[in-house]
């Protein structure tokens, strides 16, 4: 798959380069996310604009393997860069300790000094820490003795583990905080990204394959080349085989003493249980000891807790969701027919999926593109004002639900924007947007004299009759190709 966007990031790489004084860069993000795509193409970049020679750059990659293992690779990667050498090393040659190797690295980065900064990436780095958990303090002493006085050294760190990297490199207790003259956590591709990838296809099925990857590159080749959503979805994505089919699995088990249970509140938030009393209910926990599992998946960014717009961060009705949209698919859809795609039945594992998506891509994915969307236009100065909060509002009133799929809100100015999201296939008619401005009336009580703006957000496009009334309420209103533009505005730099 082509390399998109991550313009902000290769700025700032480009920004470690060119520094006066010697860098160490920790980059890290979790599996699959691009960071050895992204520091492969940065450097093969390097190499063209300032016409670095084979010697002045390093990739290496750690492996699971022991530590001695590890240091015989990296000292073999290491002494082979070194011109001065007459014939290639032996194959079993190795620096006595990593002081030792580290050493030798600075002294090659000196001695290519005049030919401008010399370049280091350990990848997967974290597989380094585990194999050996002492090169943590090691690095740090050899940081600050022999690598931070080479002034043209630029030593990169990347991690997929995010756990280790930000205990073990980052926290306040590691031998190297302080450190890094640069911190990167790459994030997922945004979906304006998509449109580039998938030219072709329509923006409802880009919003799709949103739902079922997110933003992981690697999850996202599995359909590149396919005619349209379905039939990537069908000859690559559920695959026995596939990323999707196994990566869930392998997230949990690298990162977690107990993945079994953790999965099993996963399965239950995905299959649409919320609240804390339900969760634990669903996945045999004990309410007592649910907290612990919900606290480390919110840490690892795969569960969040939302609130009320307005309600407050301890607001006692907030609902847990799963944030990751691959994990959000993913026990939602792959796990409950495991077996039938291990049978190889992908064409009707096909079809129940795309039956039952259109109301879980209404209920989950196309609210959160709209509030990224409201998100993006207030960045641009195009909303009419800053929200400080934006998300969804749910109450009681008079023992009747109400619930407002989107909401942002600004204490300052106090002004509010109501939305509703629909992703049927019909255009939305006059009435939807009468009733979002009645039930709106239910935040009065939160919010009571504030300015109300209305917005509706449809894949399908307004009636004439929503139009109008949309012009009585200065309402906006916002159909799926004009959500993506937006989007996409937002995803350039």
């Amino acid at each position: 798959m082509k390399f998109v966007d991550r313009r902000r990031e290769l700025k700032q790489l480009d920004d470690f380069y060119h520094r006066s004084a010697a860098g160490l860069l920790v980059l890290y993000g979790r599996r699959r996310v691009g960071k050895t795509s992204l520091l492969s193409h940065w450097l093969d970049q390097l190499t063209i604009r300032h016409k670095l020679s084979a010697n002045q750059s390093l990739f290496w990659t750690a492996t699971t393997q022991g530590s001695q293992y590890q240091l015989r690779d990296f000292s073999q990667a290491v002494i082979r860069l070194d011109p001065r050498l007459p014939t290639p090393p032996a194959p079993d040659f190795s620096f006595p300790n990593w002081d030792a190797a580290f050493g030798y690295l600075a002294d090659l980065a000196n001695l290519h000094s005049a030919h401008g900064p010399f370049v280091t990436i350990i990848d997967e780095f974290t597989y380094l820490v585990q194999s050996d958990p002492a090169i943590v303090s090691l690095l740090q002493r050899v940081w600050d003795h022999r690598l931070s006085p080479t002034s043209n050294l630029r030593l990169a760190l990347s991690g997929s583990l995010v756990g280790i990297m930000e205990r073990k490199v980052l926290s306040a207790q590691s031998p190297l905080y302080g450190r890094a003259t640069s911190l990167l956590k790459l994030q997922p591709l945004a979906f304006g990204t998509l449109a580039e990838l998938f030219p072709t296809w329509s923006a409802a099925e880009r919003v799709a394959l949103y739902a079922v990857c997110g933003g992981i590159p690697s999850y996202l080749a599995l359909f590149e080349g396919a005619a349209n959503f379905t039939r990537g979805l069908r000859q690559g994505a559920l695959a026995p085989g596939s990323l999707l089919f196994s990566d869930a699995s392998l997230l949990l088990n690298e990162r977690l003493n107990d993945p079994y249970v953790y999965s099993s509140v996963l399965a239950s938030i995905a299959s649409g249980f919320h609240t804390w009393k339900d969760i634990a209910h669903m996945a045999g926990v004990t309410e007592t000891n649910l907290g612990h599992y919900l606290e480390t998946l919110q840490a690892l960014g795969m569960v969040e807790r939302r609130h009320p717009v307005l309600a407050g961060a301890g607001s006692r009705r907030g609902r847990y969701h799963v944030s990751d949209p691959f994990l959000r698919f993913y026990y939602r859809f792959i796990l409950p027919y495991r077996t039938a795609i291990e049978r190889g039945e992908l064409a009707r594992v096909t079809e129940t999926i795309a039956s039952d998506l259109r109301a879980f891509i209404g209920a989950y994915v196309f609210e959160e593109l709209c509030r990224e969307w409201i998100l993006s236009e207030s960045d641009r100065g195009q909303l009419g004002f800053l929200p400080e909060e934006v998300g969804s509002f749910w109450s009681q009133h008079r023992g009747q639900a109400v619930q407002l799929d989107i909401v942002a809100a600004s204490r300052r100015s106090k002004q509010l924007l109501i939305g509703e999201a629909k992703w049927g296939d019909k255009p939305v008619a006059r009435d939807v947007l009468t009733d979002l401005v009645n039930r709106s009336q239910r935040m009065a009580q939160v919010a009571e004299g504030w300015q109300t703006h209305y917005a509706l957000f449809a894949r399908a496009g307004f009636t004439e009759a929503t139009r109008e009334a949309a012009q009585a309420f200065k309402a906006r209103l916002v159909d799926l190709p004009e959500l993506e533009r937006g989007l996409r505005a937002s995803a350039e730099p």
